[in-house]
């Protein structure tokens, strides 16, 4: 791939000789390249300037390598990280690998041309990369313009009607409405509805900034199992601190049950999305794995595992920036066991979610997988009247219109046997990325 711009390398190294060599190496590729001998200085440069590569070494003092491979991370998803290192502790280079998100590492000592060559490769897998959240950005342009997707919003006149109507399928009397919760949050917009209760906008009087609320049925609210559940994992959820993950700043109880405080994006969902283009681009699902991916191993090293996704609770910013939405609310789908609320999450269910067996991350991995499909050909590769969970626990039919090159990525990820699947998100969309560029 030719690129258009200069990017900038980064390498740390507490050995001055080993960034003399990279200097040396490293000076006829068309790139700025900053080495520095102090991780905390490089924490900074991470910091305050766009770097396309790391060249990172996992055993420095005061600053473990994995705390820049981390700021690295944070600042920049984009970012290709490469560990230099002459430790033959292959546990520290896995860990570096799975926490880091590192993409491949140079053991010392190394040729030059080696070390030339796998730059050179970074930089281009770069390039590629913010081309790819270039299309992502782009479908939030277009979705966010005058045609929108949503329907006109419905204010507060409509909050009542939304419960009533949800209240109404499942036979509950309506308790005394609420347009202002917990004399804080003032309910201005609906913005969704399901069978575990219904999301709005929110202005939060004391903060003065918007929120989303997620006010949960009644029948979840008596729930004293449900509940318990809840505030357990929400506790855990409540953790998570993530640039592509929608944060819980609250789980609280007003006279007419329990209800959740989430941070607010202004964008739409991808089931809105797909509603609208049918189908979407190669490289613009490849951007949606990988920022996924990313999100999800975070979660997963913190002890959290989704268990709900679908394209429903993926959502695009105004801005471009994808987030996770419903981290800590997946556990209470075995609560509701009507078919209509089920069928919605059923067909993204893995086979062992849907036996009632022991989860794992590669629950996740398989939900993934299916989303991956779906954004890609436009539909489910289970028919969408689907209701009997005994079909999806047999797992999807083979992916025969799947482009060729990543078939076989997307089948491992959906494979019936767990332990046939890719073990984690961050492999899942390394061997897609890998597969695509085929």
């Amino acid at each position: 791939m030719k690129r258009s711009e200069t990017y900038t390398v980064l390498a740390v190294d507490d050995e001055e000789a080993v960034l003399k060599l990279l200097t040396h190496q490293l000076s006829n590729l068309s790139c700025v390249f900053i080495p520095t001998s102090s991780p905390a200085e490089a924490i900074h440069i991470l910091q305050t300037r766009e770097i396309a590569v790391l060249l990172c070494d996992l055993n420095m003092p005061n600053i473990d390598g994995n705390a820049v491979l981390t700021t690295a991370r944070e600042q920049n998803p984009n970012i290709v990280p490469i560990v230099i290192s002459g430790n033959t502790d292959h546990k520290a280079i896995i860990r570096a690998i799975n926490e880091g998100g590192v993409w491949k590492y140079l053991v010392k000592p190394w040729m030059g041309e080696e070390v030339v060559s796998l730059v050179e490769e970074a930089l281009n897998r770069y390039a590629a990369l913010c081309q790819q959240q270039e299309h992502l950005t782009q479908l939030a342009r277009e979705i966010t313009s005058e045609h929108s997707l949503r329907t006109e919003p419905r204010g507060v006149s409509a909050v009542r009607r939304v419960l009533q109507k949800i209240r109404a399928r499942k036979g509950e009397k309506e308790p005394a409405g609420e347009q202002t919760l917990a004399n804080r949050y003032e309910l201005v917009e609906v913005l969704g509805e399901g069978g575990m209760g219904a999301v709005y906008k929110a202005n939060d009087l004391l903060l003065g900034m918007p929120v989303a609320v997620k006010i949960l049925s009644p029948s979840i609210s008596r729930d004293e199992s449900a509940i318990a559940t809840l505030k357990e994992e929400a506790r855990i959820a409540m953790q998570l601190s993530h640039r592509h993950i929608v944060r819980i700043h609250n789980l609280q109880r007003a006279s007419s049950g329990y209800f959740l405080v989430m941070e607010y994006v202004d964008g739409r969902t991808f089931r809105e999305i797909l509603k609208r283009y049918e189908r979407l681009p190669l490289d613009t699902v490849l951007q949606v794995v990988r920022v996924c991916s990313d999100a999800l191993s975070y979660a997963h090293r913190h002890g959290v595992l989704h268990r709900d996704l679908k394209p429903a609770n993926l959502m695009l910013g105004a801005d471009g920036v994808l987030k996770i939405i419903d981290f800590g609310v997946a556990c209470l789908m075995d609560k509701e066991t009507e078919k209509d609320d089920v069928f919605g999450t059923l067909i993204y269910m893995s086979p062992e979610q849907v036996s009632g067996e022991a989860v794992d991350c590669r629950t996740d991995v398989y939900s993934l997988g299916i989303i991956v499909y779906e954004l890609l050909t436009g539909h489910h590769p289970f028919p969408q009247t689907t209701t009997d969970p005994n079909v999806v626990a047999a797992g999807p039919p083979p992916l025969d219109d799947l482009p060729a090159n990543i078939r076989d990525a997307v089948e491992k990820a959906v494979s019936v046997r767990r332990t046939a699947r890719w073990p984690t998100v961050e492999q899942f969309s390394r061997a897609l990325m890998d597969a695509a560029r085929k």
